[in-house]
């Protein structure tokens, strides 16, 4: 933060200046790690790792409260809540309010943990603009082996419906990650979501890190798969918006503008990170939504090269890329 000699009654910094990237796109967006615990056992988990290792470092509130007005006087003007599962913070409806204090709006990433309680659910909902929910199957079958937890796919049902029929206008959105193992059950899961209520779905290509990573050969969807699923998905919810992420826009067929690559914001992440000789907790700054993914030969010739990100490294190491076929036009 640049050095000022005003502050305002909320505590923020009045000549702190907004950070601007590239082509002169301003950072709104801050996701604030609160916590490294989760309930769930998710078995393409990407943040398994990191868990593990900060677990041990709690995310206090005078940490948080900084962080937040530090970044409300940037300029950030929207907060989303991760982890670990957000909601089991000792804190968390304080975060919230605070946030909405600062002006910010407020989203969170969930299973319903907490939220599936009505007594909690009503304290935090009036400060809460949206949640993504994590569901990753249509049947409590499939999602509760995606999650690696009998039980999950009730939980976060029963807390998206309470959720979205007891605060008007709530954004509820849900996150679903396709692997091999529920990739043809996506047009049914995606159909559950908008049934729920569902004003976007985001479909998720499994990311290669954390246990996404470790187990990547068995759970990756190869990309043939995903060119025959994916464009059949978004006429199952035509009450929501559909985004995919971490796909190459030329699987998507007549939906390459349903490409989340197209709806990115840039984003500053703060969480623990391991620095030489330290453990800090600080900020990435992501510009565009290029993590882990690359070009490969085929994309060259592609008219989208400038505005798709490509597939994800590890899939270009391990496997062909012949059925991406780059758009001419």
């Amino acid at each position: 933060m640049s050095h000022a000699t005003q502050v305002s009654e909320l505590g923020l910094v009045e000549t702190a200046t907004p950070w601007i990237g590239p082509n002169g796109a301003v950072m709104e967006r801050l996701e604030l790690h609160l916590t490294y615990i989760c309930p769930e056992r998710c078995v393409f988990c990407s943040e398994e790792h990191r868990m593990n290792t900060f677990r041990p470092f709690p995310v206090t509130w005078g940490r948080i409260a900084t962080i937040l007005r530090t970044h409300a006087a940037r300029g950030v003007t929207a907060v989303h809540l991760t982890g670990g599962e957000p909601t089991i913070h000792p804190r968390f409806i304080d975060v919230l309010k605070l946030a909405k204090k600062l002006g910010m709006r407020t989203s969170v990433g969930t299973i319903g943990t907490q939220l599936q309680h009505p007594n909690f659910a009503d304290k935090a909902l009036p400060y809460l603009d949206e949640a993504l929910f994590s569901i990753h199957g249509p049947t409590a079958e499939v999602h509760d082996r995606m999650a690696g937890r009998d039980g999950s796919f009730e939980q976060v049902t029963k807390a998206m419906k309470y959720a979205v029929n007891h605060r008007p206008n709530f954004g509820g959105f849900v996150n679903t990650v396709v692997t091999r193992h529920n990739i043809r059950d996506l047009p049914e899961t995606v159909a559950l979501a908008s049934d729920l209520g569902a004003k976007l779905i985001v479909i998720s290509n499994t990311t290669p890190e954390g246990h996404g990573e470790d187990r990547y050969a068995d759970l990756a969807v190869p990309l043939n798969i995903l060119a025959e699923v994916l464009p059949t998905v978004p006429e199952r919810a035509p009450n929501s918006v559909v985004r995919f992420f971490g796909v190459p826009m030329c699987l998507l067929g007549d939906y390459g503008a349903h490409s989340n690559d197209l709806h990115w914001d840039p984003r500053v992440t703060v969480e623990w990170q391991r620095d030489p000789g330290v453990v800090a907790f600080t900020g990435i700054y992501s510009w565009a939504p290029d993590r882990r993914r690359v070009h490969v030969d085929a994309c060259n010739g592609c008219s989208r090269k400038r505005v798709c990100s490509g597939v994800f490294d590890k899939y270009a190491e391990t496997w062909d890329t012949d059925a991406l076929k780059p758009a001419v036009e």
